[in-house]
């Protein structure tokens, strides 16, 4: 593959159990996968991040529920 780096990673037994988890959850087909597709999600949570935006909120389709998810990493930061 062009462009390309093999990495190699060293999980604790919990990070892989949580990793191997999200792979299923999300159908993903290979660890490397699920890390990739995580590593694009935390990418645009980033750049909202940088714009100012602080809350994600989620909403059940079928229902018309909605909740503030939660993400340590967004909070605003102290002065």
């Amino acid at each position: 593959m062009a462009g390309t780096k093999r990495l190699v990673f060293t999980f604790d037994e919990r990070s892989l159990e949580s990793l191997e988890k999200i792979k299923k959850d999300g159908r993903f087909s290979s660890l490397a996968d699920t890390v990739r597709q995580s590593l694009q999600v935390s990418k645009a949570l980033q750049s909202q991040k940088q714009q100012g935006f602080r809350e994600v909120i989620v909403r059940n389709p079928k229902t018309g529920e909605e909740r503030v998810v939660v993400i340590p990493d967004l909070a605003p930061e102290e002065d």
